[in-house]
């Protein structure tokens, strides 16, 4: 009887631990940008630590969704504003949409954004993680997408806040 006590809880412990063999995407999680570099050529357009806009990057099984706005934000004096909601959106970005991860290669594939000119793009990125840290490293479509003469490309690091 003890025997077949034992075996039945050797049994259930196996089978527990069979039952969790998807491995969780390291990518996934709550990302808080903490620097970045954009480039065009030659020039710099901008480099440093994230002082003046706070970013964070949501990044599930499937979905990636990503939030930016200027930390100083002016808080509106009446609603219907036309010169305070422009500024509103100057100083707010969103987009978010599907992703796919293939070893270090992950590409958004654009469905929602402020700038409609990417909505419909697969924007492919080269990420890896170091120390809790998420380097995510790309060119950004913006002579493709009709927004400039020249694409950008970004060197961005986000730390896991969750």
């Amino acid at each position: 009887m003890k025997l077949l006590v034992g075996s039945i809880i050797i049994m259930f412990f196996v089978t527990l631990l069979g039952c969790d063999t998807e491995k969780k995407n390291p990518i996934e999680g709550t990302w808080e940008l903490v620097s970045t570099k954009h480039t065009i050529g030659d020039s710099t357009l901008f480099e440093g630590s994230q002082k003046d806009i706070r970013m964070i990057k949501i990044i599930t099984k499937t979905h990636f969704a990503f939030l930016n706005q200027n930390v100083d934000r002016p808080k509106f004096t009446q609603m219907g504003n036309d010169a305070e909601t422009l500024l509103a959106a100057r100083t707010f970005g969103a987009g978010g949409g599907t992703y796919k991860l293939d070893g270090d290669t992950y590409t958004e594939n654009i469905q929602f954004m402020l700038t409609p000119n990417f909505v419909g793009l697969s924007i492919p990125f080269k990420v890896k993680i170091e120390n809790n840290q998420l380097i995510q490293t790309g060119v950004l479509p913006i002579k493709s997408s009709g927004l400039g003469d020249q694409d950008v490309e970004l060197y961005e690091v986000y730390k896991r806040i969750e």
